[in-house]
This record gives C-alpha cells, structure tokens and sequence, in this order.
C-alpha cells in the first residue's frame, strides 16, 4: 500500500475531524491560524498526514500520540506549553475531546518520539506534504523519515 492510498483510507474513515466539529478551545490551541496557538499546531490535513505517517488510529490515544509528537518534533516548544496543552487537555476540554491521566502519559511518550526526531527533521507541523512523493510505499514513506 501506498502512503496516499493509505491517506486516503484515513480520511474515509475519519468521521469526528471536520471542522465544524472541532471545538473552539481545541482550535485556539491546536490550530496554527489561532492568534493563541502552541508550538506545533497544524492544520487538520496536516494532522491526518501525521496520524499516518505514525501508524496511528483516531481514538483519543492515538489523538494523544500525535499531538505530543507534534509537539515534541517543534524545536521552538517549550516545557511550559506541554505542561499547559497537558493541564487544558485534561480539564477543560469536552468530555469527548479530553485526555485522561493515561492519555496524557501517552503524550509524553508521544513528545518524546517527537524530540528524538529532531536531528533528522523539525517542525513536522511544517512540512509541505505536496511535494512529498506520496506513491511510495508506506514502509518506504516512513523510513525516509526515520519512522519504523
């Protein structure tokens, strides 16, 4: 399979990322168009690119996986903001949207991956996906960057 037809069953089964559904505080934070957004916000498409270059599903802990990787993978992120993303997740964002304690160790688990990627890219959230080749493989998408 290849890295676009895997995107595209992605964004197929992708039922709860449309932006009407995206709540308001989710997108003050998560969103790079927000006036208040963290290091390593991205837009919704990018996010998707993300979710499978990672191998990850759309459950709230693969949610958890990939916004901390984001993150981790921002050179510019600092402690402060992964503690605040971390303390907003848990309690002020909708029941449907909001991290548990053991989602938000797989943040961290998730934002260090992210940090160790640093030397070979930074700023994920940045990349121009256009100008990847997206019919490669998947395995061969991933390994170019360093994600096994």
């Amino acid at each position: 399979m290849t890295f676009k037809e895997a995107l595209s069953i992605f964004s197929k089964t992708n039922t709860t990322k449309k932006k009407e559904d995206i709540s308001w505080l989710v997108w003050l934070i998560e969103n790079p168009k927000s006036p208040f957004h963290l290091h390593g916000a991205v837009t919704l498409r990018d996010h998707d690119h993300i979710h499978v270059l990672l191998g990850r599903g759309q459950a709230n802990d693969d949610e958890a996986f990939v916004i901390g990787f984001t993150m981790g993978n921002d050179d510019r992120t600092k402690s402060w903001e992964s503690k605040l993303f971390k303390f907003i997740s848990r309690w002020f964002y909708s029941k449907s949207e909001r991290f548990t304690k053991k989602q938000l160790k797989i943040f961290d688990s998730g934002f260090k991956y992210g940090r160790s990627k640093l030397k070979l890219y930074q700023r994920i959230g940045e990349i121009d996906w256009s100008k990847k080749d997206k019919s490669i493989s998947l395995n061969e998408f991933r390994r170019s960057f360093g994600v096994y």
